[in-house]
């Protein structure tokens, strides 16, 4: 299995960020957030916001949105060669896999289950994190409005998968915050037995993983109370619903297709290895 283009960087995980810090970080990704620093107004719980404020860093989309800005400028009159944008696609699809497998390790949840029920949740959070991160981004960046970004992707994935990609993308909140909490709780979101009909294992603590993603379930709720009126939130909420069942259908086609598949594992190998240096840098500091 090939595995040079994907590595996640070996990093010591950051202690609990303070609220203003991470904040402050938010904001030089130049999203369209809200100041979560209003917390007192909700709510949510200390260690509520806490979740949310982590919640809302793992997943760090700045250095795919730096492509993508670039992807645009080149398409503007198409100054640049065919051959030079199809490069820069291939580089901001490489970045998608790349992200999503730096979330996977930045990820405390996921990091802290047993070493047989993070192999299982890993290949399906591999899937659902990097398939609803990519309709994420390229909504938010309108990509999907580039004919010329669209005809490039349609070459490399056929067109059928790339259609199935902007139907999904119909269903993705203009709420940033709610999006990326999104992510987490889908994160969670076993669903092996659709995909891997030769997976033999069962999660040893299925309890665990339902309490995660309640907990994940109620900060999305309470931040929505928080953001929105009741009606709105109400809306809000059961279109998650609606998006998470859009990439389930993207999830579910994205697995015939045999260029994804190797892409996935790859990321799956690399996050799998660093994980297990990670137990084994832990194991060492114990000992000492």
């Amino acid at each position: 299995m090939i595995t040079g283009k994907f590595l996640l960087p070996r990093q010591t995980q950051p202690k609990a960020k303070t609220l203003a810090r991470a904040l402050e970080q938010g904001r030089s990704e130049r999203l369209p957030t809200l100041s979560l620093l209003q917390s007192d107004k909700s709510m949510l719980t200390n260690d509520q916001w806490m979740l949310l404020t982590n919640l809302f860093n793992y997943f760090k989309e700045c250095p795919v949105f730096s492509i993508a800005q670039q992807l645009i400028r080149m398409s503007d009159g198409f100054q640049s060669s065919y051959r030079m944008y199809t490069s820069c696609v291939e580089q901001f699809l490489v970045c998608i896999y790349n992200t999503a497998g730096t979330y996977l390790h930045s990820n405390d949840e996921l990091r802290n289950l047993s070493f047989d029920n993070r192999a299982i949740m890993l290949r399906s959070a591999a899937d659902n994190v990097c398939c609803l991160g990519s309709v994420f981004i390229m909504q938010h960046c309108s990509l999907y409005s580039q004919d010329v970004f669209l005809n490039a992707v349609h070459r490399k994935y056929e067109k059928n998968s790339i259609d199935i990609h902007v139907w999904a993308a119909d269903f993705v909140d203009s709420d940033i915050v709610l999006a990326k909490l999104l992510i987490s709780l889908f994160d969670f979101s076993e669903n092996n037995s659709l995909y891997y009909s030769n997976m033999s294992k069962d999660l040893t603590n299925l309890i665990h993983i339902l309490e995660i993603q309640n907990k994940y379930a109620e900060v999305a709720w309470k931040y929505l109370l928080y953001r929105y009126d009741y009606c709105e939130s109400v809306k809000r909420f059961l279109n998650l619903f609606i998006w998470l069942t859009s990439i389930n259908i993207l999830v579910a086609h994205a697995r015939t297709r045999t260029l994804h598949v190797n892409d996935i594992d790859s990321v799956i190998e690399q996050t799998e290895l660093t994980f297990i240096f990670d137990d084994v840098d832990e194991i060492v500091e114990r000992n000492e």
